[in-house]
């Protein structure tokens, strides 16, 4: 083969090609590892990667509380935001109602919210104990128990509003109509049987004779077991 009257050395192309089309191809095949280095890169300016700054609850010498994340001026709203107008259970209960008909879109909806809101402190069951709870945090209500199935649309979405005991209120996290999809989607957690029955508060009636026996006998049983372990940790103490 020739171009312009001069032939074409075709074998010593093809004697140096093919090898290294070979390791080109091997070498994509593996990602091109050696070009990605483990090592720290070399910084000519460092300042963009180690910033000046304070990352989340992290504590400040900057402000008189200490605290670097801070808290909402009250009486603001963010741009576009609005305020949660309803401080007890009943007033939003006496205005309230679910706009949201249930759908699938929905539910999906409310499960995606309450999985990344919900769910790493009341589990993704609704009843079982999460490994926050495990590292200390109080654990939050059985949602399938009885009183939990008796809230109506209203108060749940007070709750999740505007808080409840250690729980925050997410007002400000989530939008309105999330939160009412969380709402229809914990009723269909509760659909599901009660894994953790309530425990019922222990008897006091100690009477005397054979009853007082019982009652003892009784206490005492509570006594030694106090100690070993229970078998109900997820379940509801009633009051």
């Amino acid at each position: 083969m020739k171009i312009n009257n001069r032939p074409i050395p075709l074998a010593q192309i093809a004697v140096i090609g093919v090898p290294v089309l070979l390791f080109l191809l091997l070498w994509a095949v593996d990602g091109f590892a050696p070009l990605r280095s483990k090592e720290p890169p070399i910084q000519v300016r460092s300042d963009m990667y180690y910033q000046s700054k304070s990352m989340a609850q992290e504590s400040s010498t900057f402000f008189a509380d200490r605290k670097a994340m801070r808290d909402h001026v009250p009486g603001t709203v963010p741009r576009n935001g609005t305020m949660y107008p309803y401080t007890s259970p009943e007033e939003a209960e006496a205005e309230l109602r679910n706009p949201l008909a249930v759908s699938s879109a929905v539910l999906a909806r409310g499960k995606n919210r309450y999985h990344n809101f919900c769910a790493p402190c009341h589990s993704v069951s609704g009843q079982d104990t999460t490994e926050i709870v495990r590292r200390g945090l109080q654990k939050p209500p059985n949602l399938a128990a009885d009183n939990a199935k008796g809230y109506s649309d209203a108060r749940i979405f007070h709750v999740i509003s505007a808080g409840q005991n250690i729980m925050p209120g997410y007002a400000d996290k989530l939008k309105e109509k999330d939160r009412w999809a969380i709402v229809h989607y914990v009723r269909e957690l509760q659909k599901a049987p009660l894994k953790y029955p309530a425990i019922p508060s222990a008897s006091s009636d100690t009477t005397d004779g054979a009853s007082g026996q019982r009652g003892r006998a009784s206490t005492a049983g509570t006594v030694q077991s106090a100690g070993a372990p229970t078998p109900t940790e997820n379940a509801e103490q009633v009051p």
